[in-house]
């Protein structure tokens, strides 16, 4: 049976108001101008629309002894829930870290490489360079003793 507003209003009650989802819970609330912030739970919601019935004398002050509070054992499985949030949050900014470094030390490692290769080039261009130097000292020793045999001959 669908919540009829009007019809709890006229005739509010603890049993009623205990039956409610939050959803509905919070037309009343609206509806009495209780203000309360949306991300609370039912249960403290609930609590606002009977403390404000008690307060304007709609149902007796005895509704608050009775009425349901917040279960402690849901009150520390919340708890449990957001410690194991808190620690899955932790342990993924924890893995994005080591990833983070992971990249980081793979650059480094890979500019290390790229350093090494351009000094065995260079080192490869220096030898070259050495060895064709050597070759035309050589060549021009070669062609002086050659020019002195002529000159002897």
């Amino acid at each position: 049976m669908p919540f009829n507003l009007d019809k709890f209003v006229a005739s509010p009650s603890v049993e009623e108001l205990d039956s409610l989802k939050k959803s509905e819970i919070v037309k009343v609330a609206k509806h009495y101008g209780i203000e309360f912030q949306p991300l609370m739970r039912k249960d403290e919601i609930k609590r606002y629309v009977l403390e404000y019935l008690v307060d304007e004398s709609v149902l007796p002050s005895t509704v608050l002894e009775t009425a349901i509070t917040v279960p402690t054992d849901n009150t520390f499985e919340l708890k449990r829930l957001e410690i194991e949030m808190n620690k899955e949050i932790r342990l993924k900014e924890m893995e994005r870290e080591r990833e983070k470094e992971e990249r980081e030390m793979q650059r480094e490692k890979e500019e290390r490489e790229m350093q090494r290769e351009k000094e065995e080039r260079e080192m490869q261009r220096e030898k070259e360079e050495r060895e064709m130097q050597r070759e035309k000292e050589e060549r021009e020793e070669r062609e002086r003793r050659e020019e002195k045999a002529r000159e002897r001959t």
